[in-house]
């Protein structure tokens, strides 16, 4: 098993899982360390390391860094779904945006209209509501409220994370 403390710097890696007690894991969580995320280790001494993750740095001490699993690819990354059947209260992570006809007008600007949102791979999607017939639904992405159709939803294709 790879640490951030045993792995070589400056190297990207994603978040396996998060060892320790549950006011650590939580507060490494709130931090941003949460499975899939993605992390490099820039610098490091024998008490400390700084770590970049979500464009930030952070120092955290060498015991708390041994409690970080490390993979080189995305955990969990078989189940792929489309944004539009993710339920309520459930995290996701976007994988993609896929559309059919690339060349098609209307679909790259949904495309663009969705990354324009800040829907781009990596991020994180807390899905709040949905509406009865499943049109709109309401995500929290990046601190804000967001409502997206069906039809634009299901073009996202996103990894349900678990909820700790």
């Amino acid at each position: 098993m790879i640490t951030l403390t045993s792995c070589p710097l400056k190297q990207t890696y994603f978040v396996s899982e998060i060892k320790g007690d549950p006011d650590s894991r939580k507060h490494l969580q709130n931090l941003g360390f949460v499975k899939n995320a993605r992390v490099a280790v820039m610098n490091r001494d024998k008490h400390n390391g700084v770590i970049l993750i979500h464009n930030s740095r952070v120092a955290l001490d060498n015991t708390i860094l041994e409690n970080i699993a490390l993979s080189k690819k995305m955990v969990g990354h078989g189940d792929l779904v489309k944004l539009s059947s993710v339920k309520p209260g459930q995290m996701a992570m976007v994988i993609s945006i896929a559309v059919a006809h690339p060349s098609d007008p209307a679909e790259a600007a949904i495309k663009r209209r969705l990354l324009d949102m800040g829907v781009t791979r990596g991020t994180r999607l807390f899905v709040r509501k949905v509406a009865p017939l499943g049109d709109p639904m309401e995500l929290h992405v990046r601190g804000y409220e967001l409502t997206l159709r069906k039809n634009e939803a299901e073009k996202v294709e996103v990894s349900v994370l678990e909820n700790d």
